[in-house]
């Protein structure tokens, strides 16, 4: 049915935004699933409109116009307000585009062999959900900016969840912030030195509306870097063929200071054998009873989002999104290296209400939702590694 809508003679242009399919044409030309979309039924064409890419929708002044949103996209009218936020980026419509497709349009030809989906299952059922959504209570104890004394506490604390795990080697990478000190947290589980690599990361560094506030971050992002210790956990006890990297980023907030720095100082020894870079951002909220989460990666790497949406196929209840618009998160330094990686994130990010603020706390947060998404990535890690 999608694709004979957008090959309808009366169609001259359409855009995909997940749930949402966008059509232009005549007279009345632009429609939004059969509702216009401008109360004067005036035509749009495909030059009134852009695209905007935001950290999230509550960043967006009250004066533009969003027709249509879907992944980390918005459809906007074009409009002559200054964009001066650093989670927002403005690109030019292109018409006949997948900005972001909907699990049930998205066709890929990933089919497990058996003892792939046994292994995918087993590290889903060792994917402890109570242990989790405890350690993003533990975190949002904290107030984790990066200005905050607190977040070292944070950090000590990561570092001693991956002791526990008797890690290959552990480290603290220290870099610079704004003038003060910030550190990764790395735990390395090195299965040989020709082994391939594979990096899974989540930023544990928050931020809210003052610096003088508590930045709790439970959702944004206690969710992603709680998520990361549990993986750790799911993989210290498998017998994995493959190196596994965890860390936990700091300076997220402030422009991706701490995943630049990790990349930019990798060695060749071991950039050379990524094979694949998972991060976890915003794992933890949904607006109503359904799971759903965005895989967003570049086109380049639509191989690695194919593997994830067919894992996400073995997790009961979870829908999938994706979109080859990356933005504004860990993944980007990998991205931007020609590193393959993919971020996860809850599908109704931009819906969050207390979005860097100091009421990002537990209560917002869904253990269902986290579940869903770290069964979905350990059963894809399970199969990438053949752990």
């Amino acid at each position: 049915m999608l694709e004979k809508i957008k090959h309808d003679r009366h169609v001259s242009w359409w855009a995909e935004f997940g749930d949402t399919l966008v059509v232009g044409g005549t007279g009345k030309s632009l429609a939004l699933t059969g509702i216009p979309l401008t109360s004067k039924y005036e035509p749009l064409t495909a030059r009134d409109l852009s695209i905007v890419i935001a950290g999230h929708q509550n960043t967006l002044p009250d004066s533009v116009q969003i027709l249509a949103r879907g992944g980390r996209t918005s459809l906007i009218i074009k409009n002559p307000a200054v964009f001066t936020d650093d989670h927002i980026l403005i690109q030019d419509f292109k018409p006949n585009t997948v900005y972001a497709q909907s699990g049930e349009h998205n066709a890929h030809s990933i089919i497990l062999t058996m003892n792939q989906a046994l292994n995918a299952q087993s590290a889903m059922d060792d994917v402890d959900a109570v242990r989790w959504f405890s350690d993003v209570g533990t975190l949002s104890n904290w107030n984790r900016h990066v200005s905050s004394v607190d977040i070292v506490s944070a950090r000590d604390w990561i570092q001693e969840q991956f002791l526990k795990l008797a890690p290959t080697s552990r480290s603290l990478q220290k870099f610079n912030v704004r003038g003060r000190d910030a550190w990764n947290v790395i735990a390395t589980f090195d299965a040989g030195p020709t082994s391939d690599v594979y990096v899974i990361g989540g930023h544990y560094d928050s931020i809210s509306e003052q610096i003088s506030q508590s930045a709790p971050g439970a959702e944004d992002n206690a969710s992603g870097a709680a998520g990361v210790i549990e993986l750790a956990r799911v993989f210290s006890s498998r017998q994995n063929k493959a190196t596994l990297i965890f860390v936990a980023f700091s300076g997220e907030e402030e422009g991706l200071v701490g995943s630049k720095a990790y990349v930019i100082n990798l060695p060749q020894d071991i950039k050379s054998r990524i094979k694949s870079v998972l991060t976890m951002d915003m794992i933890g909220y949904s607006k109503d009873d359904s799971e759903d989460v965005l895989l967003e990666t570049a086109s380049k790497f639509k191989p690695l989002s194919d593997q994830y949406a067919a894992a996400a196929r073995l997790v009961p209840g979870l829908r999938y999104f994706t979109t080859f618009n990356p933005f504004g998160s860990d993944h980007m330094p990998f991205i931007d290296a020609d590193i393959p990686a993919i971020l996860t994130i809850d599908n109704d990010w931009g819906d969050y209400p207390t979005y860097h603020r100091t009421g990002d706390t537990i209560d917002k947060v869904s253990r269902d939702m986290g579940l869903a998404i770290l069964k979905m990535n350990a059963a894809t890690l399970a199969v990438l590694t053949g752990s």
